[in-house]
């Protein structure tokens, strides 16, 4: 277990510290991202990754996530996608959307060495309702390919559309392609649909880490 004098004073206020040597999981990320990034102090990836995993082992969606990110890539620990896996899973389970785009691209690159796009599908899906673009390029492709889902241009046209609107330029493409293969009944359907489109919401705690009032250093 770490003590106090362990955590470098410009890491942070005594605040800050304290808390999250006595186990608060929202300093032990704070203290991980901080590590991750090198604010105020030297960039520390294996701290970054220890004080990530004491915050991710309680429950915190947004550790849980960075943490999977640096097993995927092994980045402060030895790369392993199987645990990745597990701590995107564990994210996305309580809403986190990137966790969910994770998951997806995951399984398309095949954790095992072989693609499973229809788990890939599954995972894009479900990041693409809540807004999502990559997601939703990615669902479209395998959609407009017959990768994992039938194929059906009217959904990759869908997905592509409303990547485009949030500004991919190779969605916007895609989109236009796959218009002029449509027949005009499909596309005013399809069109009707985009309009109308809304992301899901994702939870606070899947997202957003409490502070106190005042920020970690403003804390008192």
């Amino acid at each position: 277990e770490p003590a106090l004098d362990a955590l470098p004073p410009a890491i942070g206020g005594p605040t800050l510290r304290a808390a999250a040597i006595a186990g608060d999981m929202a300093a032990q990320y704070e203290i991980g991202v901080r590590f991750g990034e090198g604010r105020g102090v030297p960039r520390n990836e294996r701290q970054a990754a220890y004080w990530l995993d004491l915050a991710a082992k309680q429950g915190l969606a947004p550790a849980q996530f960075r943490l999977g990110g640096y097993y995927e890539r092994g980045i402060g620990v030895k790369k392993d996608l199987a645990a990745a896996r597990d701590l995107y899973l564990a994210a996305a389970t309580k809403g986190n959307a990137k966790a969910m785009h994770n998951l997806g691209v995951l399984y398309g690159d095949g954790i095992n060495g072989r693609s499973d796009y229809h788990s890939a599908a599954l995972w894009f899906r479900k990041a693409a309702d809540r807004g999502i673009a990559d997601s939703q390029y990615n669902l479209a492709v395998l959609y407009a390919r017959g990768s994992g889902e039938p194929q059906n241009n009217a959904e990759a046209y869908k997905w592509f559309a409303l990547a485009a609107k949030q500004g991919d330029v190779e969605a916007a493409n895609k989109r236009d392609e796959l218009a002029a293969q449509l027949d005009d009944a499909t596309l005013a359907a399809a069109e009707l649909v985009v309009r109308g489109w809304k992301a899901e919401p994702q939870p606070d705690e899947a997202i957003r880490v409490k502070t106190p009032p005042g920020g970690w250093d403003g804390a008192a």
